[in-house]
């Protein structure tokens, strides 16, 4: 999307004002710990994102970039702390430069600014995963399996794949119980059906027959198909009853129906009944704890609304101003809270279900047996059965709430126990159904005929909405289903081309000793797990037996594949800050030349604590001439100061302004070392191996300059071979000024010589450590190019030496003499 070409930054972080060309190229930034190389990071991040992602997250509670991202001297002027930042856009082939203050973090100032242009910058901003600190990198690794796929899936853009999923299950689920709830409905109307009209299964055919007999009785003619219009009392006439039948109870249905409410009653009351109590009460008691939070799990969507909508600064709901760190830990626990109460729930809910039917079917039951109290000759009140099944409304409803869940319990304890007065009740409706006079034949017909009727009306519409319901249910599953697998599909090839483009990138790290080696992403229902090949023996975690700076190198790996999926072609700006600090010093070799290989187009800012990785970084080619800053020290008044030529020397006249000569000994011996190391880089001499890594000046310098001396001289001889007369007078006059400048130092005696020793150094006086400070100046001058200001360097990189030059070229000569003819 972006490279960076220029970066500066005021007062932001540790850094006061720092200015760094990065020229669209990869770019190292090497110092101690503390010397504010995170700054520069976090500077990149800030202009690009308004964010810095150290100051958020876990274990950083109470930081914020408004109150943390200004310069500790600058916190009450956040006005002041500002980055710029010059980035070139290659889609739109245009330079732009960001500019954004702490104070106004949400707001950028763009040069130029253009529609396009902050299309760009506003998707970069969406993506902060550009940046990459060990912190992170360790996280995809060692992560758990559930917490690994969340941290991927955001890193791949997929989170919003587990949303969907879970909004069609629930839809699914929604369906599937209305199903259950309608096929219930089909199921008793069914039963009040086969009741009605005396039947054991219920068919077409069975119907038919049935109806067809009562038909017969009265006169009508048969019924030849039942459609689903048929009316089975078709050809019926109303008739006023017999003066011998003082009711119009119909007592055979009367009978069935109230048998079936005895029925009901005794399975209240019954063994398994009782075992779905226990289930049940067991359930609901796991909710003791968590009643706020059932309360309140309908704000699950607005957290994870709020979450989104978070700016760092307040929350977007009530406006008050929250640390991004506990902002999104208060949150995030009460998302987890909310989805933990609601698993309970559901499974309270499964267990209440059968308790829920049963109440319902007694319910409907006594509300049928009720009805025919007013029917019948003289009347039979029923108060205690209604107040019974208005009670059990309000229990159904209570049950299927859960809330509050304490009448939920109060109900659960008590919701076997029938009052004797429902008993007595039905007594009285049997016996006086009973006493009704057996009715005529052809009157018996009629009522099973208008009663079967109705019932078959009730049966007919129950049918219909099961039907509907099940299309419905049918239909969400089928969505699901196809969701899932074509999801899954998905997932999976795209899990299996970042586990092979991961295997692919570790194999051109480690090819020494694992040149065989795989991995495994195996992605399971809101999982990601993660294993590596251990030299043949299986597939195990990678912090099973793998060491720690393996680990590391695994990381990084699986984060360059996954963001080569994510981004494709687009993938051309990465910042790892100090993601390989364990990784041993042969495969950083590796690493370096992976990235220049595998990541030609992209631009990579590196940070890095040690001066090795430095090293292997610029060998390897993946960093360039002077593309790189190395910090020396840090303090809080002047910020990182860096290991420059100029800035040192211009340091040293300062510290010999105040008279302290022990300071600028210490200085000029530190700067010595690190030049001396830079030079013997550059010229490729020969050094004393020692395994600690730990070289003395005594043992670099010198063997710089006995090298420098070697490569002018054969220079010489080598442009006299070619004839070139003006080149060869140059190295000459370059040869005597080198000599003079290593008289003036005496430094080919630097073992012998007490004079550049430090303690010597720091006794001087100011008039005589300027001299030496003078001397070294004028023997680094010789070192570099006077064009470019370039440390001079032998081309190649190995074998034998062609030429000496610099980054512009202006001092550049062969050292290969002429063939002979």
């Amino acid at each position: 999307m972006i490279r960076a070409k220029q970066i500066s930054i005021r007062e932001f972080r540790g850094v006061r004002e720092l200015t760094l060309n990065l020229n669209e190229k990869n770019f190292a930034i090497c110092g101690p710990n503390g010397t504010g190389k995170s700054g520069i990071v976090d500077a990149i991040e800030f202009a690009l994102t308004g964010n810095i992602s150290r100051l958020s997250g876990a274990g950083t509670g109470g930081l914020t970039v408004k109150e943390h991202g200004p310069h500790v001297d600058s916190r009450n002027k956040p006005e002041n702390a500002q980055v710029s930042l010059t980035v070139h856009i290659p889609s739109l082939k245009q330079d732009v430069t960001i500019v954004r203050t702490v104070k106004a973090a949400k707001t950028p100032k763009l040069v130029p600014d253009t529609a396009e242009i902050r299309a760009v910058l506003n998707k970069v901003s969406l993506h902060p995963e550009f940046k990459l600190s060990r912190r992170e990198l360790i996280r995809y690794v060692l992560a758990e399996p559930g917490k690994r796929s969340q941290e991927v899936q955001e890193l791949l853009r997929l989170d919003e794949i587990e949303a969907t999923r879970a909004l069609l299950q629930k839809i699914s689920n929604a369906c599937t119980k209305d199903f259950t709830n309608q096929k219930d409905a089909r199921d008793r109307a069914g039963i009040a059906l086969t009741s009605a009209i005396a039947v054991t299964k219920l068919s077409a055919a069975s119907i038919l027959e049935a109806a067809n007999a009562k038909r017969a009785l009265l006169g009508l003619p048969p019924i030849a198909e039942l459609e689903a219009n048929t009316s089975i009392k078709d050809g019926l006439v109303s008739t006023t009853a017999t003066p011998i039948q003082a009711s119009k109870v119909a007592k055979a249905v009367a009978k069935a129906d109230l048998e079936t409410t005895r029925l009901a009653l005794k399975n209240l009351v019954g063994e398994e009944h009782k075992a779905w109590i226990t289930a049940a009460s067991f359930q609901v008691a796991q909710l003791t704890s968590d009643v706020e939070f059932l309360k309140g799990a309908s704000k699950s969507q607005l957290i994870q609304a709020a979450l989104k909508s978070y700016d760092e600064q307040v929350c977007p709901v009530c406006d008050t101003p929250w640390t991004p760190e506990h902002f999104r830990k208060h949150l995030t626990e009460k998302l987890n809270k909310y989805a933990a109460a609601t698993k309970k729930k559901s499974d309270a809910a499964n267990e209440i279900q059968p308790l829920i039917t049963g109440l319902g079917e007694l319910r409907r039951s006594l509300l049928t047996a009720a009805k025919y109290g007013p029917q019948l000759m003289p009347p039979v009140e029923c108060p205690e059965v209604k107040n019974f099944v208005a009670s059990t409304d309000a229990k159904i409803q209570t049950l299927s709430n859960l809330l509050p869940l304490e009448e939920t319990i109060a109900i659960l304890a008590e919701i076997s126990v029938v009052p004797t007065a429902i008993g007595d009740e039905l007594t009285k409706l049997e016996v006086a159904v009973a006493a009704l006079p057996e009715p005529s034949q052809q009157d018996a017909a009629r009522d099973f005929l208008s009663v079967g009727q109705e019932r078959l009306v009730a049966y007919r519409d129950a049918s219909l909405r099961l039907k509907k319901a099940a299309s419905a249910a049918e239909t969400a599953k089928t969505v699901l289903d196809t969701f899932g697998e074509s999801t899954t599909a998905a997932l999976d090839k795209i899990y299996k081309d970042v586990e092979e483009s991961f295997s692919r990138l570790y194999r051109l790290v480690n090819h020494d000793d694992e040149d065989n080696f795989k991995a495994l992403l195996k992605p399971s229902m809101g999982k990601l797990g993660f294993d590596v090949d251990f030299y043949g023996r299986g597939f195990f975690p990678p912090g099973a037996y793998h060491s720690e700076g393996h680990q590391d190198g695994m990381g990084l790996c699986l984060y360059l594949a996954l963001m080569s999926h994510l981004a494709g072609d687009a993938f051309i700006f990465a910042v790892l800050d100090d993601v390989l600090m364990s990784v041993d010093s042969g495969h950083r070799r590796e690493v370096s030349r992976m990235l220049k290989s595998e990541f030609p187009n992209t631009q990579f800012v590196l940070t890095t604590h040690d001066e090795v990785w430095l090293k292997h970084m610029r060998s390897a080619g993946l960093v360039d001439g002077k593309q790189f800053a190395h910090f020396r020290t840090w303090n809080v008044d002047a910020g990182p100061t860096e290991w420059d030529g100029k800035d040192v020397w211009q340091e040293l006249e300062e510290l010999l302004a105040k008279n302290d000569v022990r300071a600028a000994a210490a200085l000029l011996r530190n700067y010595l070392e690190y030049l001396s190391k830079e030079l013997c880089q550059s010229l490729r001499a020969s050094v004393e191996f020692r395994g600690d890594m730990q070289f003395t000046l005594g043992a670099l310098l010198p063997n710089a300059i006995a090298k420098m001396k070697k490569l002018l001289k054969a220079g010489r001889v080598a442009t006299e071979s070619w004839g070139q007369t003006e080149k060869s007078a140059v190295i000459v006059a370059r040869e005597e000024s080198f000599n003079l400048a290593t008289q003036a130092t005496q430094a080919e005696q630097w073992q012998l010589n007490t004079l550049v020793h430090y303690n010597e150094w720091a006794n001087m006086h100011k008039g005589d450590f300027e001299h030496v400070v003078k001397a070294f100046r004028a023997l680094e001058d010789l070192f570099l190019c006077r064009t470019c200001n370039s440390t001079l360097y032998i081309t190649p990189d190995y074998g034998e030496a062609e030429s000496l030059t610099c980054l512009c070229g202006e001092s550049h000569f062969t050292t290969k003499k002429k063939a002979a003819a």
